[in-house]
């Protein structure tokens, strides 16, 4: 089910609420259909906003779905909750940045793996250091090649596997 969240304000309660589940369901929350849902509503002035609850209770755990006055969906969860997937999205961006440099290392045939990320990671510091540039900003397989030029004894060569001049060619290299 494809979720558009600018349109929950024109959809009836039933409807808005399948819609919140769904959207539940790919956060991974438990129990989708039990998710606290409220909505804000005007006030007596516009410093002030009413919080109805539409389904479940205060008591009700967090994270909390509120709709807003625009129709537009919003999730109200502790600080902790949130520093929590924070430190998550970080991590897996340094697992997706560990993954893109092994697979630019590999495709250079180190001699010595570790050897190569070593030099990689101190010339990467080096470079982001002078730049003032993120990590992933830089093209990876272009600094892997720099580093093969400037040190070619940390690598294979195709010669050094002896690879006949057949083989090269039938290979496209």
């Amino acid at each position: 089910m494809e979720t558009d969240m600018k349109s929950l304000k024109n959809l009836p309660a039933k409807k808005q609420l399948e819609e919140i589940e769904a959207v539940a369901k790919k956060l991974g929350m438990p129990q989708p259909d039990k998710r606290p849902v409220l909505q804000i509503v005007p006030g007596e002035d516009e410093k002030h906003k009413v919080l109805e609850i539409k389904r479940g209770s205060w008591n009700d755990p967090q994270p909390w779905f509120i709709i807003d006055e625009n129709g537009d969906l919003m999730v109200l969860s502790s600080a902790e909750s949130m520093m929590g997937i924070m430190q998550s999205l970080q991590h897996m961006g340094e697992e997706v940045f560990k993954a893109r440099l092994e697979r630019a290392i590999a495709k250079e045939l180190p001699i010595d793996f570790h050897d190569v990320w070593t030099v990689v990671m101190h010339e990467l510091q080096k470079r982001l250091k002078e730049s003032g540039k993120e990590a992933s900003n830089v093209n990876l397989d272009n600094l892997v090649k720099s580093i093969k030029r400037q040190h070619p004894n940390l690598f294979y060569s195709l010669k050094d596997l002896e690879i006949g001049e057949d083989d090269i060619k039938s290979a496209g290299l």
